[in-house]
This record gives structure tokens, C-alpha cells and sequence, in this order.
């Protein structure tokens, strides 16, 4: 029997063609989708970049349609440009895949509507259903001004900082370090303080930060904790 070249190259690209077809949405429960779909913010673990997500309950190839900036937000977090879907995963989690199923990222529950992932090679991002943030429960500017100690956990005050309600230049509020500071942290050189997501931060003059989130107690404590645990409190 002989075949035409153009028969054979048909039959050549089958395989392939076929190995490319995106992955049919896996069964979801409505349930689980209705409780996940919903606003989101993605962020890094410093909070400086953040991209606001809106997952649906539309089907959209391999999982359901993820809505959101993509020129800005993919600038801002790589991984972003694999995805083209999100779905319900095991435990409550929710996952990015991408067009042939694949999980890019996984998102796992913790606490008041926050999500984790752990990159391996990359990075730790947090998303944050927006419906579960309550802006009442985060600290005010006007909580945080006047004077705080900076200490090792468990022992004495290692420098004294002076929170101002005075405007810095990023859009922060000015901060001043007291006279005899350890050394390490005047090197910081410490300017300027604001709140994000909740959490106190300290910038230095050359964009360095510090990130404190809030403990039970009313104190604050560096995030990450390592590999100089630092606590914030009031003298």
C-alpha cells in the first residue's frame, strides 16, 4: 500500500497533537467551588507586590477562570504566566495549573482567609480572600505612635525607636532611632515606618525593610522570625 506524504505527516502528527490537548476539568464539587470563588490578593512574602485575583466558577480548560492584571501581574510574580486556571484541591487548598493540568502553585489554608504556598526553588506567596480580611483588626497609625523598644526575644532592649505620625517621602511615616541603638541596627538606618497587610514596616534609607507582624500579646515580632529574631514592644 503506499501512502502520500502528506497522509504520512498526518498520521506523524497525531501523537503529538494529542500529547498537547489540554487536560478536561477534573469533577469538582459545587459546594467546594462556591465557598472558594471569590476576590483575592496575591502577595510575597515581604508584601511589596501584591496583584488582585478574582477566582470564578467558569469553566476554562483545564479548571475554572482566573481573573486579573496579566501584563502588570505577571511582571510581578513569573509563575503567573503558566497559569490559565485555578481549581479546588484537597484539604480546602486551591491550585494554579496550568493548560495541561499541571499544578503550578498550591495554596493551602491557614487562618482568616489566608493562603500559603511554598514554591520549592522560588519563593513563599500568600493569598488573601478579601471577604475574610477585616481592616477593623488591623493596627491604626494611631496605635503605633511614640516610643517602642527593639529587643533579642528574652533579653533587654537593644535600641529605642520613635514612631511619628509625620508623612516620609514613601509614603510611609518618619522614624527615628534614640541615641545608643546596637550597631547592627543603626547600619539598618532605619527612616521611615507604615502598616501593610496588617504588619508594622521599617525601611531604611536604601529600600531595606523589616517586617513585624502583630503577636497575641500585643507585641510584635520580626517576620521571617530567622536568622535574627527581633520583638517590638512598648517600654
Amino acid at each position: 500500500m503506499r501512502w502520500s506524504v502528506s497522509a504520512l505527516l498526518l498520521i506523524a502528527l497525531i501523537p503529538a497533537a494529542a500529547a498537547q490537548a489540554p487536560s478536561p476539568a477534573p469533577k469538582v464539587d459545587p459546594a467546594d467551588l462556591r465557598a472558594l470563588a471569590a476576590n483575592y490578593e496575591l502577595a510575597n512574602a515581604d508584601g511589596d507586590r501584591k496583584c488582585p485575583i478574582t477566582l470564578e466558577q467558569k469553566p476554562a480548560g483545564p479548571g475554572y477562570v482566573l481573573v486579573y492584571d496579566r501584563p502588570v501581574c505577571t511582571k510581578l510574580f513569573g509563575f503567573l504566566s503558566q497559569v490559565t486556571a485555578w481549581l479546588p484541591g484537597v484539604g480546602g487548598s486551591i491550585r494554579f495549573v496550568r493548560a495541561d493540568g499541571r499544578t503550578i502553585a498550591e495554596f493551602t489554608e491557614g487562618v482568616g482567609g489566608q493562603y500559603e504556598a511554598i514554591r520549592e526553588g522560588d519563593a513563599v506567596y500568600f493569598l488573601a480572600n478579601l471577604q475574610f480580611v477585616d481592616p477593623k483588626e488591623f493596627a491604626q497609625p494611631a496605635d503605633l505612635v511614640g516610643i517602642w523598644n527593639l529587643s533579642r526575644p528574652g533579653g533587654p532592649p537593644i535600641c529605642q525607636l520613635e514612631f511619628s505620625d509625620q508623612p516620609s517621602g514613601d509614603e510611609g511615616f518618619q522614624l527615628k532611632l534614640q541615641p545608643g541603638c546596637d550597631e547592627s541596627l543603626t547600619r539598618f538606618d532605619q527612616v521611615s515606618w507604615r502598616i501593610d497587610r496588617g504588619d508594622v514596616v521599617l525601611q531604611s534609607k536604601q529600600g531595606e525593610r523589616l517586617r513585624f507582624g502583630k503577636q497575641e500579646g500585643g507585641g510584635w515580632a520580626k517576620v521571617p522570625e530567622l536568622p535574627r529574631p527581633l520583638v517590638m514592644s512598648r517600654p
